[in-house]
């Protein structure tokens, strides 16, 4: 979350888009969320994610859309290349007042001939941004505009619905308070950080933290510490020859036991097997220029 952690995206305030063309090799993302809206179109591999109680499955060719404000976490597979487009509400309310109390679902019968040309032409503006990105022309930024238009016209058209304002500012108004430590934790998980400290940053006694955490989260603080630890560990492998003991110091294990156990429940493989893994890539990659 260099994919973890609530993001925000930048450029959105300008033009209200984004747009990210990329592969993961770390493979996990922890619980996080965005104030932008995500459009995601599958290129190669799998991404399975996890939100609202429910899990995704992706492969190729599918899209998969994350509101925003809503808690998620992905896993790719290590070859899961994707193009995101973001969305900010706020800056839609310029051409659709009650945009940022819309809810988007691309869940739809079928049989519902109006519903599945508007997901096909969905897909068809994604490959056509894919293109531009992959063979830019002088007037591909005008292209790939128009294109990110139309999505958000047939979003609000075709696969929206409104929000009552007392759901939409409670979920908020939860989101707002855990802000904070969540970018604390971000900043500082190396550090040694207790629920109490955590609890305390933001104004609330422990266990009413606890219980906010876990609801809105879907884990408890102390789960995500150590998942955002083991990712920014993950990511570190990728580009470090430092031995992993020294880089999980970094990050906040003092117990390699701890890290081991973390990184196999997250990645499936040892810390020693990932960066193994990053070395062919990172080989592969070189031999193919």
């Amino acid at each position: 979350m260099q994919n973890y952690q609530h993001k925000l995206l930048p450029n959105l305030e300008e033009t209200g888009f984004g747009i990210k063309y990329e592969n993961n090799l770390s493979a996990y993302t922890p619980p996080h969320w965005h104030q932008a809206a995500e459009l995601l179109l599958i290129v190669k591999g799998t991404v399975t994610c996890k939100f609202d109680n429910s899990t995704l499955h992706a492969k190729p060719g599918d899209l998969y859309l994350i509101n925003s404000h809503e808690v998620h976490e992905t896993r790719c597979s290590p070859e899961a290349v994707y193009l995101c487009i973001h969305i900010l509400p706020s800056r839609m309310c310029l051409y659709v007042p009650d945009f940022d109390q819309l809810s988007f679902s691309l869940k739809f019968d079928s049989e519902n001939d109006e519903k599945d040309a508007a997901y096909r032409r969905l897909r068809g503006d994604m490959e056509d941004i894919l293109h531009f990105l992959e063979e830019p022309s002088a007037a591909c930024k005008l292209e790939c505009n128009a294109r990110l238009f139309d999505i958000a016209a047939t979003l609000v058209t075709h696969f929206s619905q409104k929000l009552a304002v007392e759901e939409t500012k409670l979920q908020r108004s939860d989101m707002t308070r855990l802000e904070p430590i969540l970018e604390f934790t971000q900043l500082h998980h190396g550090e040694e950080l207790t629920l109490e400290g955590a609890a305390n940053a933001i104004g609330l006694n422990k266990e009413y933290f606890c219980r906010l955490f876990k609801k809105n989260m879907g884990v408890s603080y102390l789960q995500y510490l150590y998942q955002v630890r083991t990712t920014a560990v993950c990511r570190e492998l990728e580009t470090s020859e430092d031995p992993i003991g020294e880089i999980a110091e970094r990050h906040g294990f003092r117990d390699p036991k701890m890290l081991g156990q973390y990184f196999r429940e997250i990645y499936g493989c040892t810390p020693s097997e990932k960066r193994k893994f990053f070395r062919e890539v990172t080989l592969e990659n070189r031999e193919e220029q």
